[in-house]
C-alpha cells in the first residue's frame, strides 16, 4: 500500500461522481478539496436507479446502509406495450442471488446527502469553475474562476468530473469533438406521495415502449413516484413546460402512465436534451489529471448507468492510488475503466436507436423479438453490467 497520508487531491465537480471520489479518496487518507461552479451545492435532478454493480461500490465506501435508509428497494425490472403487455422482465431476488446486491431507486438529492456526509470534513468551494490543468512529474494544478477572481491550486491528483461538457477534458484533448446529440429529449416528474398512493405504483422499475417514445416510472425512498419520458425531438425545439402537455402524448398509454402525468404537478418537472460523448477518448488520464464520470464517458440514459458507472470510477481510482504511485496508478485506473465504460456506452446507444425508432413496423418488430428472447439471452446484457466487482480499498481512519 503507498503511504497516503501527505498525498492531496482535488476534485472539480460536485456531482454524484466527484462526491463519491472524494469520498473515496478521502478513505484511503488522502487530503481532498471539492471545487463546485455552482453557486450553491446541490444535486439537480429526480431520481435515479442504482443497480447492483453501483450497489456494490457504494458498499465498499460503507455507504449501503445510508442508501437502504433513503431508497426504494425495487421488486425488478420489466418492459411493456403501450397496452401494459409485458414484454420483458427480471425479479430482484434473481439479481441479488446472481449479481450480489439488489435494485434501488433514490432521489439524487438524498444520495448526493449520503455522499456529502460521507465527506467529513472535506471542504467544498463553490462558484469556482474550472478552467484548465496542467501536470508535470510530481505535481498538478488547476486554474478556477472564482468568487474572488482566478487561482491556481497545486495537488498530488486532480480529478476532472465536470460533467458531459467538462472544461478540463476540453482543456486536455483539444481535438476532441465533445458530446454529441442523442436525437430524443426526456423528462422527468416527481408525483407526490399522496398521489402516488392513490394511484398505485409498482415497486418495480417499469418502461413502456411507444414508436419514438417511452415512459417509465418507479417509487423512491419517501413516498414518492418518479416518472421519466422519452421523445424524438430536434435538438433544442422549444417544449412547453407543463405535465399537461404531456398528457395528450400518452392518454392511450396504459395504467398508471396518464395518471401519474396528471398527478404530477408543474414545478416538479423537468426536462433536458440528451447528449453524450459518442467518439470514445483515447485515455481518461493525462499526466496527474483523470477524468471521471460524465467528464470521461457521458452514457445515453437507456441502460441507466450513468451514475452507477460514476461511482464504479470513484472506487477504482482510490484502489489504484491505493497501491501505486499517482503516474502508475493513473495509467491503471485507464486500463480497467476505459474498455469497460466505453463498451456499455456503445450498447446504451445503441439500445436506445433501437428502443426510440419511430417506425410502426421495426417497434412491432422490436417488441415481438424481445418476447421470444431466450432469457439467457436476455439476461446478456444484464450481467455484462452487474457482474462487476469492486476493488478492495484498504482500511484507514481518515483523518
Amino acid at each position: 500500500m503507498v503511504s497516503s497520508t501527505s498525498n492531496r487531491a482535488v476534485v472539480v465537480g460536485a456531482g454524484i461522481g466527484g462526491l463519491a471520489a472524494a469520498a473515496a479518496l478521502r478513505r484511503i487518507g488522502w487530503h481532498v478539496e471539492v471545487f463546485e461552479r455552482a453557486a450553491e451545492i446541490g444535486e439537480v435532478g429526480a431520481a435515479v436507479s442504482i443497480a447492483p454493480n453501483a450497489v456494490k461500490a457504494l458498499r465498499e465506501l460503507g455507504l449501503e446502509p445510508a442508501l437502504r435508509s433513503a431508497a426504494s428497494e425495487l421488486d425488478g425490472l420489466e418492459s411493456r406495450s403501450r397496452s401494459g403487455r409485458r414484454i420483458t422482465g427480471v425479479d430482484a431476488a434473481v439479481l441479488r442471488d446472481r449479481y450480489g446486491a439488489g435494485l434501488y431507486n433514490v432521489h439524487r438529492a438524498a444520495l448526493h446527502a449520503i455522499l456529502l456526509e460521507a465527506l467529513g470534513g472535506v471542504p467544498v468551494r463553490t462558484g469556482c469553475t474550472a478552467i484548465e490543468a496542467e501536470s508535470d512529474e510530481d505535481h498538478a494544478t488547476v486554474v478556477l474562476d472564482g468568487p474572488d477572481g482566478r487561482i491556481a491550486v497545486d495537488a498530488d491528483l486532480v480529478v476532472a468530473a465536470d460533467g458531459v461538457r467538462s472544461r478540463l477534458r476540453a482543456d486536455l484533448f483539444g481535438t476532441y469533438p465533445g458530446p454529441a446529440y442523442a436525437g430524443y429529449t426526456v423528462w422527468r416528474g416527481l408525483v407526490p406521495a399522496d398521489a402516488a398512493a392513490r394511484i398505485g405504483v409498482p415497486a418495480r422499475l417499469s418502461e413502456t415502449w411507444g414508436r419514438g417514445a417511452r415512459f417509465g416510472h418507479a417509487p423512491i425512498g419517501d413516498g414518492r413516484a418518479y416518472w421519466y419520458a422519452f421523445e424524438n425531438a430536434e435538438a433544442g425545439a422549444a417544449h412547453e413546460h407543463r405535465a399537461a402537455a404531456l398528457v395528450s402524448r400518452f392518454a392511450d398509454w396504459h395504467h398508471p402512465i396518464p395518471a401519474l402525468l396528471a398527478a404530477t404537478p408543474d414545478e416538479a418537472l423537468l426536462r433536458g436534451d440528451v447528449f453524450y460523448l459518442s467518439e470514445p477518448l483515447e485515455s481518461f488520464a493525462a499526466g496527474r489529471v483523470a477524468l471521471l464520470g460524465d467528464a470521461a464517458h457521458a452514457v445515453t440514459p437507456d441502460i441507466g448507468q450513468g451514475a452507477c458507472l460514476a461511482v464504479e470510477d470513484a472506487v477504482v481510482l482510490a484502489a489504484e492510488l491505493a497501491a501505486s504511485p499517482v503516474p502508475e496508478a493513473l495509467r491503471a485506473y485507464d486500463a480497467a475503466r476505459r474498455p469497460r465504460t466505453q463498451e456499455l456506452a456503445r450498447q446504451s446507444g445503441a439500445i436506445g436507436r433501437m428502443l426510440m425508432n419511430p417506425n410502426r413496423i421495426a417497434a412491432g418488430i422490436r417488441d415481438a423479438s424481445a418476447t421470444l428472447l431466450p432469457a439467457s439471452v436476455a439476461m446478456k446484457t444484464i450481467a455484462d453490467i452487474y457482474t462487476w466487482t469492486p476493488p478492495a480499498l484498504p482500511a484507514f481512519t481518515a483523518r
